[in-house]
């Protein structure tokens, strides 16, 4: 309705100053004296802003630019049409003032239609200067769906190809968004900017559902949960959260930009991980869930599309959005949250979770990293069942790799009950390192030690 009330504006105003221009070409045709000049400049004028507004008028049917999408010279434009409008609306209202005091005109009725048009002229450009335009919330939410399906595209192209205004949904807050790097569960994730500081960041945006949706509370509950988790949490395997914020529409969480793939797409369309890049990858991931269950935060979702790997190496975990945080009301009992091939067997059962439902998961990473293969596949029903009922196979006979003692290690760490795993991420360690204790990196400690140049 407000746009099409800033069209109808428009309308209005073109009509008006066309017709008081043909009014005062009229008026220096018929009337003599000093008012001839000025009803010819007038009119000149009138027929200078019928232009302007018929050229700004054809372009808001087409597509409402935000004022945040225009440039200097556009916003610089705009500003001086509607200066020009209602300096000519005053000019005639004064003009008209003059000619009644001095019994000069074309009649009352001719004086009425120009003391209507002015005052039309005046609200209307008003109108369309407080009116609202597109905002980038409502960009965003118009086009989300070509965004989130257009993994690498540029946001520009993405909006383009969506109908979005141009440069819609370049900024938000005081971050720039450079182009879209993927969809996750929640939420559209952006490789961002923080021009303060210029800091490369990683932006994760996510719609906020209106109140009637069911999805509404559980949805924002758990983006926020995400927050709260990983924000507290400082590590050098863990992605670090700097910022987050809500528009009307939109949640966003920034956080620290990881110059790499996830071990997901690190590990597709490669043989097996030499044994050395596993005890690496595995001393990272086991230092950040030390470091993140001794600050009460149980991770609750590890795989391999949660673990980010550095250009240096390093991994790092990521996405705490299913996260069990101690004295924190935002985790329901009794929901089955997780991914099923990696989930433990008290996550399957719906109970409370510790630290160690995150030793099993990592028990799970280390298996395949091991092998080559997945240790669970196939329906959610056929995981579920090998998960509660049945003993994992060694390593070892899956592939050449490992001892008898490598395969006790990942045994213990995939116990079907909690209190026969390892206590603790720094437990699992210390076995882990144990185990191969001819490698050469220390899975004691930060995980950051020993040369990564080999991933």
């Amino acid at each position: 309705m407000i746009r099409l009330g800033r069209i109808a504006a428009y309308v209005f105003i073109t009509q008006s100053m066309a017709l008081q221009a043909w009014i005062y070409f009229r008026l220096n045709a018929t009337v003599t004296g000093g008012l001839s000049d000025a009803s010819l400049l007038l009119s000149t004028l009138a027929l200078a802003a019928v232009a302007m507004t018929l050229g700004y008028g054809i372009a808001e049917c087409r597509q409402p630019m935000p004022l945040e999408g225009r440039s200097l010279w556009q916003r610089a434009g705009r500003i001086t049409w509607a200066a020009g409008v209602l300096l000519l609306a005053g000019l005639r209202l004064g003009l008209e003032f003059w000619e009644n005091h001095n019994s000069i005109g074309l009649g009352a009725q001719i004086s009425y239609l120009r003391f209507l048009g002015a005052l039309i002229d005046i609200v209307a450009t008003l109108f369309i200067l407080i009116a609202p335009r597109h905002t980038a919330a409502q960009a965003l939410q118009s086009s989300r769906s070509t965004l989130s399906l257009a993994p690498g595209l540029t946001t520009a192209q993405a909006l383009q190809a969506a109908g979005a205004p141009p440069g819609a949904l370049r900024k938000l807050g005081k971050y720039e968004l450079r182009r879209t790097l993927g969809r996750g569960a929640i939420g559209t994730v952006y490789d961002g900017w923080d021009p303060l500081i210029a800091r490369r960041v990683a932006i994760k945006v996510i719609r906020l559902p209106s109140l009637d949706e069911p999805e509404a509370s559980p949805m924002l509950e758990r983006f926020r949960r995400e927050v709260q988790a990983a924000g507290r949490l400082s590590h050098p395997n863990i992605v670090a959260v700097f910022d987050y914020g809500e528009t009307d529409d939109l949640a966003y969480i920034v956080m620290e930009f990881v110059d790499g793939p996830t071990l997901k797409s690190w590990l597709e369309g490669r043989p097996r991980p030499p044994l050395a890049d596993t005890l690496r990858i595995m001393a990272d991931l086991l230092a950040g869930l030390q470091y993140s269950h001794q600050n009460g935060v149980v991770h609750r979702d590890i795989k391999p599309a949660n673990i980010m790997i550095g250009s240096n190496g390093q991994a790092k975990i990521a996405d705490f959005g299913i996260a069990r945080v101690e004295e924190s009301s935002m985790t329901q009992t009794g929901m089955i949250l997780g991914t099923p091939a990696y989930m433990s067997p008290e996550q399957f059962a719906g109970t409370t979770v510790d630290a160690r439902s995150d030793v099993y998961s990592a028990g799970v990473l280390l298996h395949e990293l091991l092998t080559g293969e997945r240790l669970f596949a196939g329906s959610t029903t056929a995981v579920m069942h090998q998960v509660l009922n049945t003993a994992p196979p060694p390593p070892s006979e899956r592939a050449s790799v490992g001892t008898v003692a490598l395969d006790a290690v990942v045994a213990r760490a995939l116990a079907k009950r909690p209190e026969q795993r390892y206590p603790t991420a720094a437990a699992f360690a210390a076995a882990l390192q144990a185990a191969v204790p001819e490698s050469d990196v220390t899975l004691i400690g930060t995980g950051t030690e020993g040369s990564r140049d080999s991933i």
